[in-house]
């Protein structure tokens, strides 16, 4: 619901004085304390996920990450960077330095915009201004106070709003900065030439078509926007335009978790605190209020944290008479771009722990050539290939042939039945309770590289008491290997004559048994 009528902007510049702020602080203030109170961003150090998102180029990128954890921080720096024309040592991001080749009287013109006026106000107008709320408040923000020229422009409909602030830039030119929110029509967002767009939080509640608009301020300017927020709508459509364009170049989707942000990390969560922090959670927001991952409807189907499941381990890394089990979900493989992929895991398994490791994953389009090909690349191609029963159906190459045959025909260990407990049987939910038993006891961990396997464990969720089966591949794949563990086998039982033999022993892999071309 809006707290207030939209804003609208008056003509008077009604905000607090710089100048008068500035006197009077520097009478109070040593040269080290004024910029410590009115220079911030000298004094902005990112941790690594805050880094990143800095460096990165896109033309649309987001903070996604819990709360509290400095992801509206790390935006309100860099439309400071952008806006000032100011840029530290270590950055290596876009830089604004020039002025657009367009009519326009400033040399860089931002937008900041959140849910409401009040949320815009008290998240990243007081991220970049301070709370001029209070005496002298004014340029306690990011922005220092000595780049802001006049009094700032405020809005009708909620006191303390700003509507618009000018800036100087570093580099001599002169900047504009005005504060939107997502209550206003998407004519509030047309119009004008902008450089940098900050969305602070999910769009999608209110107009998502404001953010088209938004893309189409930037085509004359060829600027940025940025996102920063928990996402607490799910998997919105916000949200599926950065997971579906993420790494094409023009999108970058960057997570930033509660490890990220602790003090051993270069943030600013004490360690110590982050176990009470997390467990303060409601189970089922845990994982997007701790680790940015998409809330659910209801509730996620693994509540184990991901940090939790990750491990860093190589295929070189592990000992020799760990045996191998390759896990494929080929549900509608068959099917061309679109539609459910086929998915295949590589785990391999401690028996002295029984922990099983996931060190390589694979989500394909495409027929079932281009998956055995892609298997066949890997060291391991040649460990025996548990898979889920409707493998045992006819939809192979040859008429009556079944799609596991297919998949032997065309070059892999195919075992000779679909994959079962122990004492028989496949029952989904069954399979899903060994998961997350696997999960929560520390006896399945999955390779931190697998993004889009971590994506889907994150998403994957329930409705109506059911699990939501989409986007959930290389979860199959996990749950086949689970069912199949115990027909794992040793590379030396599967590894092609050609191929030398490592000793048997409890050390670390002699490479040259995985590596055919050594």
């Amino acid at each position: 619901m809006s707290e207030q009528p939209a804003a609208v902007a008056t003509e008077v510049e009604e905000g607090p004085d710089p100048n008068d702020v500035r006197r009077q602080a520097k009478r109070m203030f040593t040269e080290f304390q004024y910029r410590q109170k009115y220079r911030r961003i000298d004094f902005y150090k990112p941790n690594e996920k805050q880094r990143l998102f800095h460096n990165t180029i896109a033309r649309e990128k987001a903070l996604r990450a819990g709360n509290q954890l400095g992801k509206t921080q790390a935006a309100g720096a860099q439309m400071t960077f952008d806006a000032l024309a100011f840029y530290p040592g270590w950055y290596q991001g876009r830089r604004f330095l020039e002025r657009p080749k367009i009519e326009r009287t400033e040399d860089f013109l931002g937008w900041a915009a959140c849910t409401t006026q009040g949320k815009t106000r008290d998240g990243a107008q007081v991220k970049l201004l301070g709370d001029i709320r209070t005496e002298k408040g004014l340029g306690t923000g990011l922005i220092p106070l000595d780049n802001i020229v006049g009094r700032p422009t405020m809005a009708r409909g909620i006191s303390d709003f700003v509507d618009t602030v000018r800036l100087t830039r570093e580099t001599g030119g002169n900047a504009l900065i005005r504060f939107k929110t997502y209550e206003m029509d998407r004519e509030a967002f047309q119009g004008e030439a902008v450089d940098v767009i900050w969305l602070d939080e999910d769009i999608s509640r209110y107009d998502d078509t404001i953010y088209g608009e938004c893309v189409a301020r930037l085509v004359t300017t060829r600027g940025m926007i940025m996102c920063s927020l928990s996402p607490l709508l799910g998997m919105s459509p916000l949200r599926k335009r950065f997971k579906e364009r993420s790494g094409n170049g023009e999108c970058a989707d960057i997570v930033m978790t509660i490890h990220d942000a602790a003090v051993s990390a270069g943030g600013h969560v004490p360690d110590a605190d982050i176990p009470a922090i997390i467990g303060g959670y409601k189970l089922s927001e845990r994982a997007t209020r701790a680790f940015g991952a998409d809330m659910q409807g209801e509730g996620s189907v693994f509540d184990t944290p991901v940090e939790v499941i990750k491990h860093t381990r190589q295929i070189a890394d592990f000992p020799t008479y760990w045996p191998w089990l390759w896990g494929v979900d080929f549900r509608h493989s068959g099917a061309a771009e679109g539609g459910h992929p086929f998915a295949a895991v590589l785990a391999v398994r401690d028996p002295d722990n029984d922990v099983i490791y996931i060190v390589h994953a694979l989500r394909l389009h495409g027929l079932a050539p281009v998956h055995v090909a892609a298997m066949r690349s890997n060291p391991m191609r040649n460990a025996p290939v548990a898979w889920p029963h409707d493998g045992g159906r006819g939809a192979g190459i040859v008429s009556g042939e079944t799609i596991a045959a297919t998949y032997k025909k065309l070059g892999l260990n195919m075992r000779p039945e679909h994959a079962t407990f122990t004492g028989g049987g496949y029952n989904f939910e069954a399979g899903i309770a060994e998961m997350e038993h696997r999960f929560a006891g520390g006896r399945l961990k999955i390779a931190a590289h697998l993004t889009e396997a971590f994506d889907e464990y994150q998403n994957y969720h329930r409705v109506a008491g059911l699990v939501n089966k989409i986007d959930d591949d290389i979860m199959s794949a996990i749950r086949v290997v689970c069912m199949d563990i115990r027909f794992a086998k040793t590379a030396e039982r599967f590894a092609d004559p050609s191929l030398r033999a490592g000793p048997r022993v409890a050390q670390n892999v002699d490479f040259d048994l995985f590596n055919p071309g050594a």
